[in-house]
């Protein structure tokens, strides 16, 4: 009996190690450079796919802070993921890459994999899976009719036509300024006044304007920084994955 216990324990430990080193092999796609919101490692993407996907993922990153991305390999097996699903696989470069931003965790993956023929919506945390139903009408009416029929530039681009508009039907919470935000405003305003007036009264010149302009340039930087706010990462702030999507085969 403590034969076969030990055993048991060996054949556990065995199991688990040999998982722990699959998870440790899987390979993910290098992050695209700043300009793009694409890799295209299938080599489906054509050049009206990639300034479209390019044109349509930047601005709704810029007017919306949802970081859109696609992403095409040619099989699971050649990123050693041979025993993962799409959707495991899509999951854990989403988190991987961490698309979108923590605080603000919208972020959307298309994932295409032309080997397998399979396809996955993967969306950040925040969208808590209640447009799993919008992302499986995108994939079976935009996607995967033009992936039947081997065109792959046009559904992938009909795909991030169609999470696009799903990001802007959607009322997001805009980002808040930090509670600093409005003191710090209003105190700058205020030194800047008290030192033209001192300026005009005493005459000097020298310190006191270069101190204006320094101060000018804080408040441009403050305001540049609230507008801009998860912009300026490229999509990728620490977004995890967690809130649904949709699968497709063909």
């Amino acid at each position: 009996m403590l034969n076969r216990i030990k055993t048991f324990k060996i054949m556990v430990l065995l199991i688990a190690l040999v998982l722990s080193t699959s998870a440790l092999a899987i390979e993910f796609p290098e992050k695209p450079n700043d300009a793009d919101f694409f890799v295209d490692k299938a080599g489906i993407i054509n050049t009206e796919a990639s300034t479209e996907i390019n044109s349509l993922a930047s601005t709704l990153l810029k007017e919306e802070q949802v970081a859109l991305f696609v992403v095409t390999i040619t099989s699971l097996a050649d990123f050693d993921a041979a025993g993962y699903s799409i959707e495991g696989y899509a999951a854990d470069l989403f988190d991987e890459w961490g698309i979108g931003l923590e605080d603000r965790n919208y972020g959307m993956l298309l994932l295409v994999s032309k080997g397998d023929r399979k396809a996955r919506i993967e969306l950040g945390a925040d969208w808590d899976r209640s447009y799993d139903r919008t992302a499986k009408e995108i994939m079976d009416s935009l996607i995967i009719p033009s992936f039947k029929a081997n065109d792959y530039p046009m559904g992938i681009a009909s795909g991030v036509k169609g999470l696009d508009a799903m990001a802007r039907g959607l009322r997001l919470p805009k980002p808040e300024a930090p509670w600093w935000f409005l003191p710090a405003i209003i105190g700058g305003v205020v030194l800047i006044i008290a030192l033209i007036i001192n300026l005009f009264k005493t005459g000097r010149s020298g310190w006191a304007w270069a101190l204006i302009a320094f101060l000018g340039l804080i408040i441009f930087a403050i305001l540049r920084s609230s507008a801009n706010s998860g912009g300026s990462s490229g999509g990728f702030g620490g977004g995890f994955s967690g809130g649904g999507g949709a699968s497709g085969s063909w």
